[in-house]
């Protein structure tokens, strides 16, 4: 009976490993089929298009004129623009958000529950809805066309203080008071007990914060339209005009925009799992 309850359970791993594979392998492909195409000459990108075969996964003949091709165009200053704006982005957001956090789980001040009502819709109003009024402050702060319009309205994140606070909250209020006592301001509780604590949580925040401003397209396009100020996103997308689109460069170009992405993502993704975890058990 045991054997048989055993080989059930062994096949049941089997196939749960088979079925995840199988998923990892239909949603990796067409990545894989990106990168690959990205090295084909351009009259070979679709050439096997038309049908599945060898020949449309596992290109015969490789170039790295794509590569050349954007290197020697706008793109790498446009891969300057992107990291600069998503690293500034992360480092005064972390700051401003875990300081949000704070406040909202410790301190108690008038209208605290309206103002983190508030917070919660922030992150669920589309981006779409604000645009017009937030381009007019950004015109009369005299920031259009400038780094400052493309990272200052992303460093403030409602889902991002919804986290800090979460984490905040489960720390037991007699630690602050504790604290407190021993003579330590807030400031100093802030920066020296409670932020080294909440590490997952930051790494988690630092990696949405990237991939939310590494992705950005349409802000970018209304904010910033000097080519110098150009970020990855709509470097790729001028790859594709009304007259003709230049394959080789956008797949080139995405290519590297994803495995750019792809490094931040590794690095912190097990602090990334830990905090989805701990919060869907709160």
């Amino acid at each position: 009976m045991n054997d048989v309850v055993a080989s059930s359970s062994r096949l049941m791993t089997v196939l749960r490993y088979a079925a995840l594979i199988v998923i990892a392998v239909v949603l990796l492909l067409p990545v894989y089929w990106l990168i690959m195409s990205s090295f084909r000459p351009a009259e070979q990108i679709f050439a096997n298009s038309g049908r599945f075969g060898i020949e449309t996964l596992i290109p015969f003949e490789l170039t790295l004129q794509n590569y050349r091709d954007i290197l020697a165009g706008g793109f790498p200053r446009a891969l300057f623009n992107s990291l600069f704006v998503s690293f500034m982005t992360v480092a005064l957001g972390i700051l401003v958000n875990s300081m949000a956090g704070f406040a909202f789980a410790v301190f108690d001040f008038p209208f605290k529950r309206t103002l983190f009502v508030a917070v919660l819709l922030s992150f669920m109003m589309p981006f779409e809805a604000i645009v017009i009024p937030l381009y007019v402050l950004m015109r009369k702060l005299g920031w259009i066309d400038t780094y400052a319009a493309l990272i200052a309205p992303d460093i403030a994140s409602g889902i991002v203080i919804f986290l800090f606070r979460q984490f905040f909250a489960q720390i037991p209020k007699e630690i602050y008071e504790a604290a407190r006592i021993d003579g330590a301001n807030w400031w100093q509780i802030y920066r020296r007990m409670t932020m080294p604590l909440s590490w997952p949580t930051a790494a988690t925040a630092s990696l949405m914060m990237f991939i939310h401003q590494w992705d950005a397209f349409f802000w970018p396009l209304v904010a910033a339209s000097s080519p110098d100020l150009t970020v990855i996103q709509v470097a790729i997308a001028r790859n594709m005009t009304l007259e003709q689109s230049n394959w080789g460069a956008l797949f080139a170009s995405a290519s590297t925009a994803v495995l750019v992405a792809l490094v931040p993502f590794l690095i912190l993704q097990r602090y990334y799992i830990q905090t989805v975890a701990l919060g869907s058990d709160r």
